[in-house]
């Protein structure tokens, strides 16, 4: 996307979010978010998201890849996930929702734009166009659903490994 995008440019882009799935055939509900949003730009190796630290942003990728990274109880950082901008990836979502601790870090391995949406600004929405809203939030919390299910999945695995070779043992 160049400098000088119009809303109907983001609208357009936005279109193809999954987060805003559920308003992608209303230009004008999108084009209200769009509005709403700002643009960010970063550099290769800065780091978007911090592990542990409050959030209140959404990120939506435009334009490079970004690799997001998780630590370990021992303080070791794994790579978890590339994201492309060609994905059209949505980051943070949780965020918007209650200023979450941010469960993993977002590091650019690329220039990276991105368009920015606030928590504040997402409540007003919320309020003033609550009909539009919901299917936002009900993508939200079907992605946090789907990540908690992950991750009840991934502990399961993990006692199930661990009763293994305590009773090998």
């Amino acid at each position: 996307m160049s400098d000088r995008q119009t809303t109907t440019d983001i609208v357009k882009f936005l279109e193809k979010v999954s987060i805003f799935s559920g308003v992608a055939e209303d230009p004008k509900a999108l084009g209200q978010i769009a509005q709403m949003m700002t643009r960010r730009g970063y550099e290769t190796g800065d780091t978007i998201i911090q592990q542990g630290q409050p959030g209140s942003e959404l990120f939506v990728l435009i334009k490079g890849q970004v690799a997001i990274y998780k630590k370990t109880p021992d303080g070791d950082s794994y790579k978890v996930v590339v994201l492309f901008a060609k994905d059209h990836p949505s980051i943070g979502e949780g965020g918007l929702i209650g200023g979450e601790v941010r469960s993993a870090s977002i590091v650019c391995e690329s220039p990276v734009e991105c368009l920015v949406l606030n928590q504040d600004d997402f409540s007003s929405y919320c309020v003033a166009h609550s009909d539009q809203a919901l299917p936002i939030v009900k993508k939200i919390a079907l992605s946090l659903m789907a990540r908690l299910n992950q991750t009840s999945h991934d502990l399961m695995l993990l006692h199930s490994a661990l009763m293994k070779e305590i009773r090998s043992a």
